[in-house]
């Protein structure tokens, strides 16, 4: 009889543990994440005393905007002088003020010097994929989404295609009354 009842309460003691020895792997489908509770972002709860599911971000916290389908703003003097100031805050120690790459960090960097913005590669490259490499990095350089903002990876973007834009701008394209201010000022 005591067999029987202490067989009985390992069968109890067993139902409400699966069928896998504790050395085996853990269930590799989910199914086990399919059927376990959960709560609904905008549901209530008794978890916490406002009844809120959702919870007001810790104080200091930075929010990340992740919105990588809307469209990039557009280019205004503002957003480009926003982009200037990130730049020269953010780049510029290993690209250089000017693009070129020629800078002191560059010069300790032996595996890998930071790239002139100016090279042909660099000047063929579109918006949006100078923008994923301000976002996620390229090469050596890390990602700069958790430094700096969305729009202000755009505002980076769009003075850095300035920049390009002018380096290699010719003195016979400009309009006439800046080229003679050009002129004047380099004399």
């Amino acid at each position: 009889m005591k067999r029987l009842v202490a067989v009985g309460v390992l069968c109890l003691a067993a139902d409400g543990c699966d069928d896998r020895q504790a050395w085996q792997a853990p269930d590799p489908t989910l199914a086990r994440m399919q059927t376990q509770r959960r709560a609904d972002p905008y549901g209530a709860t008794r978890a916490f005393s406002d009844g809120k599911v959702m919870r007001v971000p810790p104080r200091g916290s930075v929010p990340v905007d992740d919105d990588t389908d809307a469209p990039p703003p557009p280019v205004t003097r503002e957003l480009l002088l926003l982009g200037q100031r990130r730049f020269e805050a953010t780049c510029a120690v290993c690209h250089g003020v000017t693009g070129d790459g020629d800078t002191v960090v560059a010069t300790k960097m032996s595996l890998r010097a930071p790239p002139s913005l100016l090279d042909p590669d660099n000047l063929a490259r579109s918006r949006e994929e100078l923008f994923v490499y301000a976002t996620a990095g390229y090469g050596l350089m890390p990602g700069y989404a958790d430094m700096l903002p969305r729009d202000e990876r755009w505002a980076v973007v769009a003075y850095v295609q300035a920049l390009q834009l002018s380096r290699r701008a010719r003195l016979d394209e400009l309009p006439p009354a800046l080229r003679d201010r050009v002129v004047r000022e380099a004399r």
